[in-house]
């Protein structure tokens, strides 16, 4: 069964390696997995070896193997079926390339049946104001990112829901705004330099 967890702040830079180690022993894992993100659309799949990949989306089917994104107000949405997962680190661009739908096409070639998506904490609707122009642009693309041209706020994880729903995914979403929560880090409130980490494993 997969186990998944959400962190509060990671700490501060999360690319040096005594703050990835004392992650790894907090959550008692031999192995985690990073990515070097770009907000593509590449997904890879993972074993027990290599790390920090260069890609927006890792999934596996190795055991005791933890997939981690990181992020400070895109979305880190994990994904778990029966004995695949993944994870995705997925903002505005992301959205718009459909990283989490070829995450869900590479669980599938895996074997992956019913798929879970749990999306963790993130900005919210209320908060990712965006201009005019790029408010047409995204939900041109993603319909369900609209909220209202005089807000020209943009609802990101109502567009990834939808994409996952018409996937046939089941999504949790769970409703945190990183703006919003002083407990995590918003790169829109600025201050520190901080990261949340999104976690599963098998």
């Amino acid at each position: 069964m997969a186990r998944t967890l959400f962190t509060a702040r990671a700490g501060g830079d999360m690319k040096l390696l005594p703050n990835r180690e004392l992650l790894c022993s907090k959550i008692s894992l031999n192995v985690l997995h990073f990515m070097r993100q770009t907000h593509s659309n590449i997904v890879k799949v993972v074993d027990e070896t290599g790390s920090d990949f260069e890609c927006d989306a890792l999934i596996t089917r190795s055991t005791g193997v933890g997939l981690v994104a990181l992020a400070a107000d895109c979305m880190p949405i994990t994904f778990a079926a029966h004995d695949v997962i993944g994870v995705a680190h997925v903002g505005r661009v992301g959205l718009v390339n459909k990283i989490s739908i070829y995450t869900i096409h590479a669980m599938r070639e895996l074997g992956a049946q019913e798929i879970t998506a749990t999306i963790g904490p993130s900005i919210c609707r209320r908060c990712y104001e965006v201009s005019p122009e790029m408010y047409l642009d995204v939900t041109t693309q993603v319909p369900a990112c609209a909220t209202s041209m005089h807000a020209h706020s943009l609802d990101l994880q109502a567009g990834v829901t939808a994409q996952l729903e018409e996937c046939g995914v089941r999504v949790i979403n769970l409703d945190i705004c990183t703006l919003e929560n002083p407990q995590y880090y918003s790169y829109r409130r600025g201050g520190e330099a901080a990261r949340q980490a999104g976690i599963i494993s098998l």
